[in-house]
């Protein structure tokens, strides 16, 4: 009977720890198909940014291709919109002349890293030499880039976000995505962004060549945020006089 007391009592302990183990990583680590994310992360990036005026930010990443982003600037020019491009480092150096029109056009630039790999599963060193050598090569075509970093596939980890702070660098990932990526169609990507969009909303969206309709929902995307209230801004604009959040509201 001591023995079977035993058992009965380590099977409970055991049971007791995975019950909470469960609970305190649910409430850590976003159970969503995005970003990727490394299983050890318990330090948070930006998602959105915590304010009551209803401003919001689109936010374009870019690492390949130059067909997609003149159409892209073509709507924000015509609509007065501000926007905040995290572009690659190997990109911008392939394509200054880009770079030097999205700066000009009064949009930010910020850092989308160097080789677009998954920094979770790589070492200190990489990670560094990744956001290091993408701000130097950014630095390199344009005179300001803002203290952003968005990582490539938007994978992080405690590594990752540490790493970049160290650098001056706060991780930012997104609180809406338009799934421009995935060309889903104009029309659904234009719903799907008015209807997740809150106040301080960061909205994910792409102006590399394997977003094939981005802007052609770009207009109906501006059009339906003003017809709701929502001024925007650049990121650095959204930052101000708000709160950072880093809970995940996906």
């Amino acid at each position: 009977m001591k023995v079977l007391f035993i058992r009965r009592t380590i099977l409970l302990v055991i049971c007791l720890l995975v019950t909470f183990s469960l609970g305190y990583w649910a409430g850590k680590i976003p159970m969503t198909d995005l970003p990727v994310v490394g299983l050890l992360a318990r330090e948070m990036p930006i998602f959105y940014v915590k304010k009551k005026a209803p401003e919001v930010c689109l936010t374009f990443d870019i690492s390949w291709g130059e067909k997609t982003l003149p159409l892209v600037l073509k709507v924000l020019e015509q609509h007065q919109v501000p926007a905040t491009f995290f572009l690659s480092g190997p990109w911008a150096v392939r394509h200054e002349g880009y770079v030097k029109s999205i700066a000009e056009q009064g949009h930010e630039i910020a850092s989308h890293g160097d080789r677009h790999l998954n920094l979770s599963q790589y070492p200190k060193e990489v990670v560094k030499e990744n956001i290091y050598k993408a701000h130097q090569d950014l630095l390199s075509v344009v005179d300001r880039v803002v203290p952003f970093f968005r990582p490539p596939n938007g994978d992080y980890d405690d590594l990752v976000i540490d790493t970049a702070r160290e650098l001056g660098f706060e991780t930012v990932i997104w609180s809406v995505d338009s799934l421009d990526w995935k060309n889903p169609g104009p029309g659904y990507m234009v719903d799907r962004v008015i209807r997740r969009t809150f106040p301080g909303a960061i909205v994910l969206c792409h102006a590399s060549d394997s977003s094939q309709e981005i802007h052609i929902a770009l207009p109906g995307i501006i059009t339906g945020l003003r017809k709701k209230g929502y001024r925007l801004v650049t990121l650095s604009q959204l930052v101000e006089e708000g709160s950072l959040a880093r809970n995940d509201p996906r």
